[in-house]
């Protein structure tokens, strides 16, 4: 079965708050774009901080698009939330990320760029949950879907049949079948979602267009 998760881009606490409420009747997990302002040209809240003050019925994903996530983890460690996704490419130590992560038992992904290529990620694949690639290139909610990626993960899930396959960035109803067919079980929607005027019928219509 396909997983839709909408996505929250914001740099203003009270949007953030705003979205987690309109979100959280539809889906059971919410993924949160965290952005640095230098691994991508763009700024968003720290999350952490508004995630503390939140209770909701659904679970989180942290996607640090940051060039050093080791300096935020331990800010993030003390929220509930489930799952963090680390850009393969950010200037850290991914094994010591990878097991720290573990070690306080939440779930880890990597993400990879369009072009980033996947010898980067191999001697990874055992000790992660996940890999979310990315299906635009990262910073704003909105941006141009990259084809390529299709065939890229088409190759991923060949070698590594087994590893969960999530997709980030582009996904509307036109480019999510290909994604499923390529290997895909995990789609994150953005502003498909989060800026259409009926969430519940944009989060449906996803689902079937990528299950038919």
């Amino acid at each position: 079965m396909v997983e839709i998760i909408p996505a929250i881009l914001t740099d203003s606490p009270d949007k953030f708050k705003e979205l987690v409420r309109k979100l959280e009747p539809y889906t059971g997990k919410i993924h949160i774009d965290i952005a640095d302002g230098e691994f991508v040209p763009n700024r968003t809240v720290k999350g952490y901080e508004e995630l503390s003050y939140i209770e909701a019925g659904v679970k989180f994903d942290v996607h640090l698009m940051v060039v050093k996530p080791q300096n935020q983890l331990q800010n993030w460690l003390h929220t509930y939330a489930d799952r963090f996704i680390i850009h393969a490419e950010s200037d850290a130590n991914l094994n010591e990320i990878i097991e720290n992560l573990k070690k306080h038992n939440r779930k880890v992904g990597l993400a990879v760029n369009p072009k980033t290529s996947l010898d980067k990620i191999d001697k990874f694949i055992t000790g992660v949950d996940f890999i979310q690639f990315m299906t635009v290139y990262p910073g704003f909610q909105g941006g141009e879907f990259v084809n390529e990626v299709v065939d890229k993960i088409s190759a991923f899930h060949q070698k590594y049949p087994d590893i969960i396959i999530m997709c980030d960035g582009g996904i509307n109803p036109e480019t999510a079948p290909s994604l499923i067919k390529a290997g895909a079980s995990e789609l994150v929607s953005g502003s498909y979602i989060v800026k259409s005027p009926n969430i519940g019928q944009a989060v449906e219509r996803l689902r079937k267009a990528a299950e038919n």
